[in-house]
């Protein structure tokens, strides 16, 4: 072999492992040198080779990592999901409406009530009283261990919300120690029918139900009458 031949094959193989290189970067992970050659030159393009074998394998392993991370991932948001979901079915379960007599309804709120909770709340309530058509409805929270201002203004949107649909709310369960508290930070409640108990409340409730419903009649009375 002429120097000038061994010039030129010499730099054909370089340009061989250049373009392998160039195909390993652009993601092609088959390509290798795989010379046929046994020279002093043929030690640099199976080390490349062994190079670029050990690098396709740490690339497998990144991409397999990186798999069951994004499964693992999928897993816990499926999870997460399933708790918010859970946690929905609880709080729907702890704000039950029921109702208890004729055109009235109860609602007892035990625990904490923050945000979400108090949506739920006001949502049940209203469908409720969508429903089944009663004009009062008792909110005891005998069971709410503190009131704040928060607290407050969920309760006070609740009855707003119930009064434009055309029911009366009474909040009862209303202990010295809360009473003392919302005196304390300000809070307006003078709009609203509050009761110590929840037996005052329910009595007030049959009394205003039966008063109602006597003016009705009476009125339902009357226009015969006024036709004759």
């Amino acid at each position: 072999m002429t120097a000038a031949y061994a010039v030129k094959d010499l730099k054909l193989r370089v340009e061989k492992i250049e373009d392998v290189l160039a195909a390993v970067a652009a993601g092609d992970k088959d390509v290798r040198v795989n010379s046929e050659t046994e020279d002093d030159f043929s030690g640099v393009e199976f080390a490349i080779d062994l190079l670029i074998d050990d690098l396709m394998d740490e690339l497998d392993q990144k991409e397999k990592t990186q798999k069951e991370m994004e499964k693992k991932l999928a897993t816990i948001q499926q999870q997460q999901q399933t708790i918010r979901q859970q946690q929905d079915d609880l709080l729907e379960l702890s704000s039950p409406v029921t109702k208890v007599w004729d055109n009235i309804l109860i609602l007892p709120v035990i625990g904490t009530l923050d945000s979400r909770r108090a949506q739920i709340m006001m949502e049940n309530l209203l469908d409720k009283i969508v429903q089944t058509g009663c004009t009062y409805a008792i909110l005891d929270i005998t069971g709410v261990p503190t009131i704040d201002t928060q607290v407050a203004n969920h309760l006070l949107k609740t009855v707003t919300a119930a009064r434009l649909l055309g029911g009366e709310c009474i909040i009862s369960g209303i202990s010295p120690a809360i009473a003392q508290t919302i005196v304390h930070l300000g809070i307006d409640l003078s709009s609203i029918n509050t009761k110590a108990t929840m037996q005052e409340a329910m009595k007030t409730a049959f009394l205003s139900n039966n008063h109602k419903s006597s003016e009705l009649n009476h009125d339902e009375e009357e226009s015969p009458r006024e036709m004759k």
